[in-house]
């Protein structure tokens, strides 16, 4: 029993010394697969294995215990560890990182909100230009007068209507 927990020790520290390594130099780890493979989770790093290295599988509660007594940062740097190893590597193969973490989840979620906000406050200014239309339209139909006085107040309204229109679609007047 005591061999194992040796063993597992061992096999913690050895793969967080690979995970320093792989994020110094990810062009020597970006050809083997089964690591690559093994960075994209936890549970997958816990199951690699590599002799070479004193590397053994792990169960993950054993992984997250031990880096905790080992570690300083504990389970969450080896995780943070894991996560940067996975995408030095990434940028290494592609030029680039994945856009499917947690923080480009919420970079996209604030953008799309702002999205939402101005389209609400552009609706909400069209709707009230569309009100005041209705209304010179009503008072334009009720409207006693000469052909030239309402064509005059037809050309006042449209422009009046055109400023707000520009505003609402360009903010500009």
């Amino acid at each position: 029993m005591k061999k194992n927990k040796e063993n597992n020790q061992r096999t913690i520290l050895a793969t967080e010394a690979l995970l320093l390594e792989i994020i110094k130099s990810p062009d020597e780890f970006k050809n083997y697969d089964s690591l690559v493979e093994a960075l994209k989770s936890q549970g997958a790093l816990a199951k690699y294995e590599d002799a070479e290295r004193y590397i053994g599988t792990v169960a993950i509660n054993t992984v997250k215990s031990l880096s905790e007594l080992l570690l300083d940062d504990g389970f969450v740097g080896f995780d943070r560890l894991r996560i940067n190893a996975r995408d030095t590597i990434e940028r290494a193969l592609t030029g680039k990182i994945k856009k499917n973490t947690t923080e480009s989840a919420r970079q996209k979620l604030a953008s799309t909100e702002e999205a939402l906000i101005i389209t609400q406050q552009s609706n909400f200014l069209l709707n009230t230009v569309i009100k005041e239309m209705r209304a010179h339209l009503k008072a334009m139909a009720l409207q006693d007068g000469t052909d030239e006085e309402r064509l005059k107040r037809y050309k006042d309204i449209n422009k009046k209507v055109e400023a707000q229109l520009n505003y609402v679609n360009h903010g500009e007047v």
